[in-house]
């Protein structure tokens, strides 16, 4: 069995068992009771569409700020890839990957693979960042005013400094450059001096790219930056329209810490892709934990799948209209020129 293959058979193993978990939590708290809730939501289900719409729109924003380090690329093109690349997060097993890498695709007609691979690198990295702040800040908030037991308080702690280091690992990756890491650790494996050597041109010319990134305008990079914390608090408002549509009283720090919470858990299971399961029940015991029924922390969740499936079916419906062919496993930058 080669490589590729055992890889999607572990993800499609995790994905299965996130179906499993999120079939379980529905059982456990009773199917009725879970569709009385959904019910309840009824065209407050649309509002959550439209702010989910509003802050991918603003990450948009923030893409197209970091895309015009190279060329500026239509802003309806990056809107629509970033609506699929939400859709095909929750429609393929790649742990969330596969909708990113289609965003290079998506908009190779007016940036080629070399600038748009870079590109959604850096803008990944920023919106790491952002989320970074809004959890930090947010756990911050959540400690201060609620009483959240030791046994979430300290998990939610480790994920975090976790997220943090690896972030920081992130950015002086991208800052010193790949290749001269790749350089260093190939002298101490002799068998990846040779990929190493194929690929020198295709590493060399991401650095550069990515060195021109940063030398991009600062002002426009922490604007870029603030677009995703906002994207970030818009996920809060689609928790506090929930509560308040089963009619349910909602506060912003409860809110938050719900929001903070599941983010923290997704990250912590992002191997199961679309988190789910993780996410329905990482829902529950955030809504739990601040005073709500369990059959609450579930219905968010679900109403937040449902959501995801919305997109997802956008996604589909994109893709057949334009008739267009997303191999992912055709993201390799052209070699640079001579």
């Amino acid at each position: 069995m080669s490589r590729n293959k055992k890889r999607f058979n572990s993800r499609l193993a995790f994905f299965l068992f996130g179906i499993l978990l999120f079939i379980i939590l529905i059982y456990r708290i009773n199917p009725q009771v879970v569709l009385d809730n959904f019910s309840k939501i009824g065209l407050w289900f649309f509002v959550t569409c439209f702010i989910a719409f509003c802050w991918i729109f603003l990450q948009s924003l923030a893409w197209a700020i970091v895309q015009s380090a190279f060329q500026p690329v239509p802003f309806l093109t990056l809107f629509r890839a970033k609506v699929m690349a939400d859709g095909l997060n929750t429609l393929l097993p790649t742990a969330n990957m596969g909708g990113e890498a289609a965003r290079a695709l998506i908009i190779k007609k007016h940036s080629p693979l070399q600038e748009g691979i870079p590109g959604i690198v850096f803008d990944k990295t920023i919106e790491y960042v952002a989320s970074l702040v809004y959890l930090a800040a947010g756990l911050f908030i959540s400690l201060l005013y609620l009483k959240v037991p030791e046994s979430l308080k300290i998990p939610s702690l480790v994920v975090l400094f976790t997220t943090g280091v690896g972030t920081i690992i992130l950015v002086f990756l991208q800052f010193k450059g790949v290749y001269k890491i790749l350089e260093k650790l190939a002298a101490l494996f002799p068998k990846a001096k040779k990929w190493l050597l194929e690929k020198e041109k295709l590493l060399r010319q991401f650095d550069v790219n990515m060195r021109l990134l940063f030398s991009h305008s600062w002002i426009k990079l922490m604007g870029a930056l603030t677009l995703h914390i906002i994207s970030r608090l818009l996920g809060a408002m689609e928790i506090f329209v929930i509560i308040k549509a089963l009619g349910l009283p909602a506060t912003l720090v409860k809110v938050i810490f719900i929001s903070v919470f599941v983010v923290i858990m997704n990250t912590a299971f992002f191997l199961i892709p679309g988190q789910w399961g993780a996410a329905e029940g990482a829902n529950l015991l955030a809504a739990v934990t601040v005073g709500y029924p369990a059959s609450v922390g579930l219905s968010i969740g679900i109403v937040r799948r449902a959501r995801k499936i919305f997109f997802a079916a956008l996604t589909v419906l994109l893709l057949f209209l334009r008739k267009e062919k997303l191999k992912l496993k055709d993201i390799r930058p052209e070699e640079p020129e001579k």
